[in-house]
């Protein structure tokens, strides 16, 4: 299994809505109109605060201020359509303002429209190049369209302009990890604790790098102070099941993706989990729904939460698994040379596809696949075993006895590199067996 995800809920995004601006001069009729409303608006009596302003437009149409200022209220309201249009006409009556372009590329922001969000904020920022907001909500726009430097050059600018802007470290943080780049993710994952320690989605992502590097003990740490923070974190549970796989405890590994997939239900590498412990227990018609699922989530992006990371090859190996079980071998073969074609150098894949074809009978194609494994990676002591079973059939088949030297040199693989007492004992007994039949010295 590999171990991967994307969280598109994690990114931190800046909001600001800027409402005060100088009011009309002395004795304006509608200056006592703004004035209420401000103080509605500073109170959190939004409704109130918009009949003001309204009222004042109602004096005077053409009077900016009251649209740049209605507009802040229904983004507070997330009332997004109504707080584009104050704002657009904002800026109809005063192009120049970058306060309404802000706010503007909020509202858009809010909405999912990302492409005119950030050409607001790109305004904004050509307006007022101080404007700290408007970097820290590009850089999190282009985190989340995988625009990585481009995501890190706006959150430098933020940074540079504000040393203590949390968000900004985050959103760099999260662009420096899908670049790879693990210890300047580390550093800035640090740098966002620093300023706020109750950020549990940076201590997933530490988790999380810790996972690539195989420390789980960091990672444990890591989901555990996660999930002290935000009980309801999906990812942390995910994760923590896998550790917990990893940790051969079953039981605290199910009972984690049931929490995660409770929580959120298109974490598509949580079923893919939950299906590999199903096989595990050979419960293969679990197994079968949970890698459909899983398959349906990560094949389709956009819909699954972790998608841009899914490991959609090991979901159809692990699937072929399923299908074995169950003894629907030609079902098998289809899921693992489909595994193949979407990862052709995974010795694994063709591993598997190799054991399924000796199940089925096709000893040829079968011992092609496991040495094709073997050639892309001769570490994998279970497909020793698979060859030197092939070879069996054939030596039985053939009554060549050359293909007993064949099976004791895979045996001897086995023995030298497996960890598993089982798989080293049955290829001690085997050898053992050829040799008291004087098949081999």
């Amino acid at each position: 299994m590999d171990v991967s995800g994307f969280m598109k809920k994690s990114f931190v995004l800046t909001t600001v809505f800027v409402a005060v601006i100088t009011l009309s001069a002395c004795g304006d009729p509608t200056e006592g109109y703004l004035r209420q409303g401000d103080t509605y608006y500073d109170q959190g009596q939004f409704v109130e605060a918009i009949a003001e302003y309204t009222k004042a437009l109602e004096k005077n149409p053409g009077l900016e201020s009251a649209y740049t200022r209605r507009g802040a209220v229904y983004n507070a309201r997330a009332e997004f359509d109504l707080a584009i249009a104050d704002l657009t006409r904002a800026i109809q009556l005063n192009p120049n303002a970058a306060a309404n372009y802000l706010n503007r590329g909020f509202a858009y922001l809010a909405k999912g429209q990302y492409d005119p969000a950030i050409a607001d904020f790109d305004k904004t920022v050509a307006l007022d190049p101080e404007a700290i907001s408007a970097y820290t909500n590009l850089s999190w726009l282009y985190v989340h369209r995988s625009e990585w430097d481009k995501a890190i050059e706006a959150a430098d600018k933020a940074i540079e302009l504000s040393p203590n802007s949390y968000d900004s470290y985050y959103n760099r943080a999260v662009a420096y990890y899908r670049k790879q780049l693990f210890d300047k993710a580390v550093a800035d994952f640090d740098a966002t604790l620093g300023i706020n320690e109750n950020l549990a989605p940076a201590y997933n992502y530490k988790g999380i790098i810790a996972l690539h590097s195989e420390n789980y003990t960091a990672a444990m740490n890591a989901f555990e102070k996660a999930l002290s923070i935000d009980p309801d974190l999906a990812e942390a549970y995910k994760f923590r099941g896998f550790i917990y796989i990893k940790q051969q405890q079953p039981a605290k590994a199910i009972a984690d993706l049931n929490k995660a997939i409770d929580l959120e239900d298109t974490l598509a590498q949580a079923y893919y989990y939950r299906g590999y412990l199903h096989n595990a227990n050979q419960e293969w018609d679990k197994a079968v729904d949970d890698l459909n699922r899983a398959l349906a989530l990560g094949e389709a992006p956009g819909v699954a939460t972790d998608s841009e990371m899914v490991d959609v090859p090991g979901m159809y190996l692990e699937r072929a698994v399923s299908n074995r079980g169950k003894l629907q071998l030609n079902k098998a073969v289809e899921d693992v040379k489909k595994a193949i074609e979407l990862d052709p150098k995974n010795a694994r894949s063709y591993g598997t596809l190799g054991e399924t074809l000796l199940v089925n009978g096709d000893i040829e194609g079968g011992l092609a696949a496991l040495n094709k494994s073997i050639e892309l990676d001769p570490n994998i002591p279970e497909v020793y075993l698979n060859r030197a079973a092939a070879y069996d059939v054939l030596a039985q088949l053939s009554k060549d006895t050359s293909y007993y030297s064949l099976m004791a040199d895979d045996y001897r693989k086995v023995i030298k590199m497996s960890q598993d007492k089982e798989q080293v004992d049955s290829a001690a007994a085997s050898i053992r067996y050829m040799q008291s039949k004087g098949y081999i010295q």
